[in-house]
């Protein structure tokens, strides 16, 4: 029943905004996550909890004189458990933990709250129990509820550097026993082979434990493979479906027919117990098909120890290569025009050269599909351009190897390059880099894309869609930056840029140079002005070794779009409007992706943490990163004006338009919302009048 409280609710959300506030410490605005594993046998690295996801504010990056964003020292972290838990090292009642460790192989992100979905690898045969009854040979996956967490660390104000994890984990009986008769301080009393409150190793005293907020939901079947370790990516489509890049799939070489798998994780109940293995694993896609009881396909899923059931299905394959198998070197997913869709890159120079392929996808049916589109070429002068490959021949670029591809929130394709990074430390004149090729500083291309839904399928700038052909009309569809060059290094080689992560809000490329002694610096570009907008020396040293475990994302983007404003309220409306998002999802999953509380609803509540998040969000107008918006801003302006440098509006350059922004905004601090994000009064008057609506709606439904 929708009663007058809540209408109440929702217009102290809407109007009373300058009300806000947040108890304890401020929530950060802007999260830099990423997934690490430390190799076993290693002792643990200050600031760099073993196999976490950390989890770092980065509000402040970009903003002049920011410094020791990162400072090796997370938010809080994230740590999954052991996959099993054994007991005591050494077998002696001291209390540090040991256990086979949780792989994690990629991490991706809900934009509206921040859920984070992990996935990791689980070796051995498949379906094979190990001692603690985890089905083994498939994919882990886990949810992490990053808003409470959030609300446990703002509220209870927990020093940065927190560990949570899950209150229990799995021990086998035999273990268990043995921890009660050596009188261990890890035995919680009952042998069960449900452990309680088992610390992290590097945080014996201080490990908050948080029920509910870290789960393994499912276990999705993978192809069962020689070749099982390889860098994985997952992307979020909505909190019932995922897409994966099922690296366990990569063939021998010259098997195209038999390349890497495009999947589709789906939840089947959100109760355990439902998920069901396809017993024989016929592939449903041209390729090397399944043998009868082998299950080398494995679609499907499996049932131990998780709290949901998911199933895995194949989508399609890469195939991005007529004679070898692909070599994927970038993955993002896009929602445009209606369409939902995959950018993938291929690193192949030797053959047929670099090229980003995509593809559209389809869960409709019965059956998920992955459908790669062709893409027009053409010929300019003497140098030929396919969309679907690097700029050929081209002395700015080098034509070197994509490394990380994105998609801005404009639906334009981006791509990080490298200029063949070095392979010989200290190699310096010239550097020599992969293939014995000169090494450059990499380079970001972005080539625009005017449609994914012309009949001629994707349509990049450039080309004109007539009658379902494309004809090219550009000399320059691709668009280059300058190359990224560091002022502050502690190595002599040209950065490398295969462990990147995207801000889609801002479009600043996140830079994890792993050095010699892997203690890692943090680079971060911005492709537009060409500059270096924040460097970090020695940030933090974790465990990288895959390039799907890097993310930025910014809680409140309702729209998805990498940036909290007055486009996040509407949408927001709309979703508590109409839950099932006009029809594209249940409405219990369009609840669970615009939830903003926690609670697995849409109600007003949401909107009041939508409004605070905004308040507290940077002022647009603040070009000196202040906190104020003042005299100093417009003087700042002044100086900039027809630049790269106040930019309030997120144009690239500094003109009229930012002068107004700062004009409406002048007196507001970070205590007050800022007019730039805050939705007009007229469009607060439209929501709560939609609101009364809704609710009057309500009262006539009941």
């Amino acid at each position: 029943m929708i009663t007058r409280r809540w209408i109440v609710g929702i217009g102290a959300a809407l109007l009373g905004l300058a009300a806000v506030a947040t108890e304890g410490q401020a929530a950060p605005q802007k999260i830099f996550a990423i997934s690490q594993q430390q190799p076993a046998g290693l002792p643990e690295v200050a600031g760099n909890p073993s196999d976490t996801i950390l989890l770092y504010d980065v509000t402040a990056v970009g903003t002049p004189g920011a410094t020791n964003v990162f400072n090796n020292q997370p938010l809080f972290s994230v740590w999954l458990g052991y996959e099993i838990f054994e007991g005591e090292v050494g077998d002696v009642a001291g209390g540090m933990p040991r256990g086979n460790r949780e792989d994690t192989s990629a991490i991706t992100f809900n934009s509206a709250n921040g859920t984070i979905y992990a996935v990791a690898f689980d070796s051995g045969s498949p379906g094979v129990p190990d001692p603690v009854g985890d089905n083994q040979g498939d994919n882990d996956l886990y949810r992490i509820d990053y808003q409470e967490l959030l609300n446990d660390f703002v509220t209870n104000s927990r020093p940065a550097g927190t560990i949570y994890a899950p209150p229990t984990q799995r021990i086998s009986i035999v273990n268990e026993q043995f921890l009660a008769d050596i009188s261990s301080p890890l035995y919680d009393g009952t042998v069960d082979g449900i452990a309680h409150n088992v610390p992290h190793p590097g945080a014996l005293t201080s490990t908050v434990y948080m029920p509910n907020a870290i789960q393994k939901i499912g276990e999705v079947g993978r192809a069962q493979t020689a070749f099982s370790f390889f860098d994985t990516e997952i992307s979020f489509v909505d909190p019932a479906t995922l897409v994966l890049m099922d690296t366990a799939t990569r063939p021998e070489p010259g098997n195209p027919a038999g390349d890497f798998q495009i999947r589709a994780l789906e939840r089947v109940s959100t109760a355990p117990g439902a998920a069901v293995i396809d017993p024989d694993g016929p592939d449903n896609l041209t390729g090397p098909p399944g043998n009868a009881g082998a299950d080398d396909d494995q679609q499907g899923g499996r049932n131990g120890n998780s709290v949901q059931s998911w199933e895995s299905a194949i989508m399609g394959r890469l195939q991005m290569d007529s004679v070898d198998d692909s070599e994927p070197g970038g993955w993002a997913l896009v929602r445009r025009d209606g369409k939902i869709g995959l950018w993938v890159a291929d690193n192949d120079a030797a053959n047929s050269g670099d090229e980003t392929s995509y593809f559209e996808l389809d869960f409709s049916g019965a059956t998920p599909t992955a459908t790669k589109k062709t893409l027009p070429t053409s010929a300019v002068g003497s140098v030929s351009f396919r969309v679907d490959e690097n700029p050929t021949v081209d002395a700015t670029t080098n034509n070197g190897e994509i490394d990380f591809l994105a998609v801005d929130k404009n639906g334009n394709l981006v791509v990080v390059e490298s200029g063949f990074a070095d392979t010989i430390p200290a190699s310096m004149t010239p550097p020599t880099g992969a293939g014995g090729l000169t090494a450059q500083q990499p380079r970001v291309l972005t080539a625009d894309i005017e449609s994914y839904s012309n009949a001629a399928g994707v349509v990049p700038e450039g080309f004109t869609a007539s009658g379902g052909t494309t004809t090219f009309d550009s000399t320059s569809p691709w668009s280059v930056s300058a190359s990224m060059s560091p002022t502050a290094s502690d190595d002599t080689q040209v950065l490398n840029t295969t462990k990147v992560a995207y801000d889609k809000g801002t479009g600043y490329i996140y830079v994890i140079e792993q050095d010699a002694d892997f203690v890692e610096d943090i680079y971060v570009f911005d492709p537009v002005t060409g500059q270096m907008v924040y460097e970090e020396l020695n940030a933090f040293n974790p465990g990288l070794f895959n390039t799907g475990t890097q993310i930025v994302f910014t809680r409140g983007d309702v729209s998805g779009d990498g940036v909290v404003n007055q486009n996040d309220v509407t949408t927001l409306q709309a979703g508590i409007t109409d839950p099932t998002l006009g029809g594209t999802v249940s409405a219990a999953v369009g609840a669970e992706w615009y939830d903003l509380t926690a609670d697995g609803l849409l109600t007003a509540a949401d909107m009041t943490a939508l409004i605070a998040i905004i308040g507290a969000a940077p002022i647009a107008g603040d070009f000196d990163g202040d906190g104020t918006v003042d005299g100093d801003d417009l003087a700042q302006w002044r100086g900039d004006f027809g630049g790269p440098g106040s930019d309030a509006d997120g144009d690239g350059d500094s003109d009229g338009n930012d002068f107004l922004i700062w004009q409406r905004n002048l007196g507001q601090s970070s205590a007050t919302p800022s007019a730039a994000a805050v939705p007009e009064p007229g469009a607060l008057a439209l929501l709560a009048v939609g609101a009364l609506g809704l609710a009057a709606a309500g009262r006539r439904r009941k």
